[in-house]
């Protein structure tokens, strides 16, 4: 943790920095799927690299992940109800704000803005729906469908130990149209 003092003294600006080392006992976290690479007193007295696993990833990943899926499905069910646009949904997703929607999209942020009213998106061009989906990262018909296999989608918890199903969408030439391919392992 690095503190930082600043005050003006005679007209010129001094910073003075307080470091606060940690030690090599207080540094290790035991979590194998994410290392990183810490300096650190060491017991005896010396600094070096220790590896570590991350404390953020161990103690906050799950939780953000479980937050996600249901934010996902809190505005799936919302889509679903035509209370909000598709744009909207995948802003959200994303998050991307009106401002940084329009720079990607090359159109302004009253149109963005527009785009995301149930009643506008009706009236959105096909040429503006490509820079969305586009900004997105998805196929245009994304906009207009949400694939959703089994039940997962709705409750996310349940667990298929019986099939695998793999949905993979792919680019053609043509920008208006995706191949939508469902795997089914089972």
């Amino acid at each position: 943790m690095i503190e930082c003092f600043d005050y003006l003294e005679r007209k010129q600006r001094v910073i003075h920095f307080n470091f606060v080392i940690m030690k090599e006992k207080d540094a290790y976290v035991d979590f194998e799927p994410q290392q990183l690479i810490m300096y650190v007193e060491k017991e005896d007295g010396t600094y070096g690299p220790i590896q570590t696993g991350s404390y953020i990833s161990k103690n906050y990943l799950d939780d953000f992940w479980e937050k996600t899926v249901r934010l996902r499905s809190m505005l799936l069910d919302k889509l679903k109800k035509n209370e909000i646009t598709s744009i909207y949904f995948y802003k959200l997703i994303h998050d991307f704000n009106d401002v940084e929607l329009s720079r990607r999209t090359g159109i302004s942020v009253r149109r963005v803005k527009k785009h995301q009213k149930v009643d506008c998106f009706k009236r959105a061009r096909l040429s503006d729906l490509r820079k969305y989906a586009y900004a997105f990262d998805i196929p245009v018909s994304n906009l207009l469908q949400t694939i959703v296999v089994g039940e997962e989608e709705q409750n996310p918890d349940i667990e298929s130990e019986k099939r695998q199903v793999k949905v993979k969408q792919s680019r053609t030439e043509n920008p208006f149209l995706v191949i939508t391919k469902i795997d089914l392992n089972t």
